[in-house]
């Protein structure tokens, strides 16, 4: 083989191999790094069939065909599933294992699933009360058989009065249940009891339970405050965050709602060694949630320890 044909052949396999490799390892993340991201299957809900989906969108995904594409597209090993794109199926224990086999065939892990239907946790009636422990006890079975180390609720989305000696005692009892497990319960700042960073801190201390944390959103910050000082203040009683990016860049694809680098730092000040999930949520979504994907996990990682 003469000099041109050799480099001709050695330059069509150093391009297959860069094929090869998933698109984040390519940008030459630390491994240390991409293991503490997740991508919340809700930034793809446009590519999932149901009330989200839009016609265009490709690929076409389902939760049994997210984790290869999240570990194919980025290199990331981690998904967070949302309740509201179990599709036709349903969220049967049948299809949770059928779920958890895809999951572990990509060699991803399912870390949480985010958990909207579900009864009233802070109703007054004890009957409406055991009935929302009973629906939480199932999920959390559901989230074992899906491999997961965390589920997310809502205590409740609407507002006016909050019943927060019922959500306790309900929170609580799912607690135990994810002690028995091994699977921590999560509340986040989603409108009702926890509308606000210190109401949700507050009722995570009111419980005080090791087996019930929180998982703040950047996204869904509301004031009054400090949308910064807010954030890192939960930290001391955060098992994931809720990385959520709204606004980004329609050229250059950086995130332009609020600093997502001090977000990063402050958490990491805190000692925070847990997952950020990616969750991009906004009308309109970026025109290529992959590329806004990228330049987030990018923005993320660059300011770890």
């Amino acid at each position: 083989m003469d000099r041109r044909s050799f480099l001709a052949a050695s330059g069509a396999v150093a391009l297959a191999s860069l094929k090869a490799v998933p698109a984040m390892a390519q940008a030459t993340i630390p491994a240390r790094k991409l293991a503490r991201l997740s991508v919340s299957s809700s930034t793809y809900r446009a590519n999932y069939e149901g009330r989200f989906n839009v016609p265009t969108a490709t690929p076409k995904l389902s939760h049994r065909t997210f984790p290869a594409y999240v570990k194919e597209k980025f290199g990331i090993t981690k998904v967070e599933l949302w309740d509201q794109q179990f599709g036709p199926a349903g969220h049967t224990f049948e299809e949770c294992r059928a779920i958890r086999a895809a999951a572990d065939a990509a060699g991803v892990q399912v870390v949480s699933v985010e958990v909207e239907d579900m009864a009233r946790i802070d109703a007054a009636d004890p009957d409406d009360r055991a009935q929302a422990v009973a629906e939480g006890k199932v999920w959390l079975d559901k989230a074992r058989v899906l491999g997961c180390s965390s589920m997310r609720f809502n205590v409740n989305r609407g507002r006016g009065e909050v019943n927060q000696d019922a959500a306790v005692e309900v929170l609580r009892k799912m607690a135990d249940h994810g002690r028995e497990l091994g699977i921590i319960v999560l509340l986040e700042n989603h409108g009702g009891a926890t509308s606000t960073i210190p109401n949700l801190i507050a009722l995570v201390k009111a419980v005080n339970h090791p087996f019930l944390k929180a998982e703040p959103d950047w996204g869904a910050w509301s004031p009054p405050g400090d949308r910064y000082a807010a954030m890192k203040s939960a930290m001391a009683v955060t098992h994931i965050v809720s990385a959520k990016g709204l606004v980004f860049d329609p050229q250059t694809y950086e995130h332009t709602s609020f600093d997502v680098a001090r977000l990063v730092k402050d958490a990491e000040s805190t000692g925070f060694k847990g997952v950020y999930s990616i969750e991009l949520y906004n009308n309109p979504a970026p025109a290529d949630t992959d590329r806004a994907v990228m330049s987030y996990a990018r923005t993320i990682t660059d300011n770890m320890a």
